[in-house]
């Protein structure tokens, strides 16, 4: 009897993640079905959102229409769909403005907001857990080099006609943190929200236990397409030592 049950127990938790899996799947194609949507609606061109050291970056932390899933949340049923059912690593929103931030809890601009990577989001958005990140690269990051054209520094989001492989390229992942990085994607359920990921995946060999550990779904993560197909990628399928697999779901040389 006790090797029966030895036996359930790793089959029953692979039956519980592949149910979550399927909610993460369902959550994804909300996304992206809310994605494509926008576009229709803003001349065929990406959600803009703000990050962190960009050439860039949004100037006001505090408005909250500045993040891109404030942007597609109007297409979508809900803003539960943000919250990964597997994710250990989804960060929740609270109402503590960053104490560097001056003005944080001003409401006569924008209202009530609440607030996480120190940064706005909609009052109403309080508890939120959010477990998916955005491509900084198809949101029109310029690695940092800014816009001498665009003195405000916001990101307009790449147009779809930029893009020459939209079906193989990333647009939002399984992440660890709202911006979605090769790292972040692969090890999404070990790396830390606040900070840029451990290289433990990198240097592997992993161990079943790292693996089990470490990704989100069954050693694996699921990625919307910048044609909004949504697809599963084992772990070594989105990282190579050379890095041309990432760097091409990117959209390295197509911009």
């Amino acid at each position: 009897m006790r090797v029966r049950a030895a036996f359930r127990v790793p089959v029953f938790s692979q039956a519980r993640e592949k149910a979550r899996q399927a909610q993460c799947t369902s959550n994804n194609r909300n996304m992206a079905m809310a994605a494509m949507q926008y576009v229709n609606d803003y001349d065929e061109r990406l959600m803009q959102t703000e990050c962190w050291s960009c050439g860039n970056q949004l100037g006001d932390r505090h408005d909250p229409t500045r993040r891109w899933q404030v942007r597609i949340q109007p297409y979508m049923r809900n803003i539960q769909v943000f919250d990964c059912p597997s994710g250990s690593t989804d960060s929740g929103l609270d109402f503590s403005p960053p104490k560097w931030s001056p003005g944080g809890d001003d409401q006569t601009i924008w209202g009530p907001l609440t607030y996480a990577w120190g940064w706005a989001f909609p009052g109403a958005w309080r508890g939120l857990r959010i477990g998916y990140g955005y491509s900084l690269r198809v949101a029109g990051w310029t690695d940092g080099g800014g816009d001498s054209g665009n003195p405000n520094k916001v990101s307009r989001g790449r147009s779809i006609a930029q893009i020459q492989k939209p079906a193989e390229t990333l647009m939002i992942a399984d992440s660890a943190h709202t911006h979605a990085c090769c790292n972040r994607i692969v090890s999404a359920n070990a790396c830390t929200s606040q900070s840029y990921c451990a290289r433990d995946w990198a240097v592997g060999p992993w161990d079943d236990e790292k693996r089990a550990r470490y990704t989100r779904h069954l050693e694996g993560s699921i990625l919307i397409h910048c044609d909004g197909h949504v697809k599963w990628y084992r772990w070594n399928a989105l990282y190579r030592a050379d890095n041309s697999v990432v760097g091409a779901l990117h959209g390295w040389g197509q911009f």
